[in-house]
C-alpha cells in the first residue's frame, strides 16, 4: 500500500504535537504548532532537539530523531499523570458529570489560561465537569494538537499542568 500525502501529514502532526509538549518541559525547544506541515518552525524544532540531545543537527526527522522525540515525549507527557498529586489515581479520564476538588483544578488551569491568553475563554468553578469545562479542555486540546475529546486524561492534565506552570 503506497504512503498517501494524508498519511505523511498526519505522521508530521504527530511529530510536532510532541514537540508542541516536549516544549513546555525544555524550553530549548522552539513550540510549533501541529499543522501537518513541515516547515521552517518544525525544522527549527527538530533541529534544536537534535542538537539538546546529542543527535546530528539537520532539522529533517529521520528514525534516530524520531525514536528520541518519542521517547522524551513518553518521559515528560504521556505517562501517569503526575506534579500535582491531585489526580485521582487510577483514573483514565475525566469527564461530563465528573465532580470534586480535581474538577476545580482543572477549571482553575484553565481560567489561568484565560488571564495569559486573550484568546482562552473563562470557566466558571463549579467542581462539575460541565459543557462548559467540556469545551474549554476540546479548545486547549486543539491549540496543543491533542485529540478533541474534552476528556482530561493524564497526557491532557500533564500538559495542562505543563502550560500553565509556564505561564504564572
Amino acid at each position: 500500500m503506497a504512503y498517501t500525502p494524508q498519511q505523511r501529514k498526519e505522521h508530521i502532526r504527530e511529530l510536532q504535537r510532541m514537540l508542541y509538549a516536549i516544549s513546555f518541559y525544555d524550553e530549548e525547544i522552539p513550540r510549533v504548532v501541529p499543522d501537518g506541515i513541515y516547515g521552517r518552525e518544525t525544522a527549527m524544532a527538530v533541529r534544536a532537539f537534535q542538537q539538546k540531545n546529542n543527535l546530528r543537527p539537520t532539522g529533517e526527522t529521520n528514525r534516530a530523531t524520531w525514536d528520541a522525540i518519542v521517547q522524551v515525549y513518553l518521559e515528560n507527557i504521556a505517562r501517569q499523570a503526575r506534579i500535582i498529586d491531585a489526580y485521582p489515581q487510577g483514573v483514565k479520564h475525566i469527564t461530563a458529570g465528573d465532580e470534586g476538588f480535581v474538577v476545580y483544578i482543572i477549571q482553575a488551569m484553565l481560567n489561568l489560561l484565560n488571564v495569559t491568553f486573550d484568546n482562552f475563554g473563562a470557566v466558571p468553578l463549579t467542581g462539575r465537569y460541565d459543557t462548559e469545562t467540556i469545551q474549554a479542555v476540546k479548545d486547549f486540546q486543539r491549540r496543543s494538537g491533542q485529540n478533541q475529546t474534552g476528556h482530561t486524561d493524564p497526557a491532557t492534565w500533564n500538559l495542562l499542568v505543563a502550560t500553565t506552570q509556564h505561564t504564572s
